[in-house]
């Protein structure tokens, strides 16, 4: 029988098996998910507590409407949705709203100076991610995503 002065390498045992790491992977990640839930909620109260609030208590957003500044407030008339742009669009103009609760397009209602009320029932303290299109006939006047945050307690109760 003949040695060698050379190093026989050895494959080191693994610590963990696959399906251990899995198992752990996949509890991290329903524990994770789990609690991004309400850290998620609080961050958008926060963000709907510091928002700047208009005549309908809807959040405010200054835009640029064909490069003119404008405002839009993205607020509530009964159970619906309404916006209100500053300065008034022309008669013709449409917005085209969608979201969680579904889509609509509401005219310009000249006498109340604002989109809609809407069809769509929504919640008005209810925190709602929307796509916006302003349109004038086929054109484009605007397009934004935007948080219609929900009409803010009060009550001092959100703190």
């Amino acid at each position: 029988m003949s040695y060698s002065d050379e190093p026989t390498l050895v494959a080191p045992t693994r610590r963990w098996s696959i399906k251990a790491l899995l198992a752990i992977t996949l509890v991290a990640l329903v524990v994770g998910g789990i609690l991004f839930i309400p850290v998620y909620q609080h961050n958008l109260d926060e963000e709907a507590h510091d928002a700047r609030r208009g005549v309908t208590q809807g959040a405010l957003y200054d835009i640029k409407i064909a490069g003119a500044p404008a405002t839009i407030e993205l607020g509530w008339v009964a159970p619906a949705i309404s916006a209100t742009i500053s300065p008034a669009p022309a008669a013709d103009t449409t917005l085209e709203i969608s979201g969680d609760f579904g889509n609509e397009t509401l005219a310009w209602d000249a006498a109340a100076s604002r989109f809609g009320p809407g069809k769509l029932r929504v919640d008005p303290y209810a925190h709602s991610k929307v796509k916006l299109i302003l349109r004038q006939g086929d054109r484009v006047l605007w397009r934004d995503t935007l948080w219609a945050y929900g009409i803010h307690d009060t009550h001092g109760h959100s703190h």
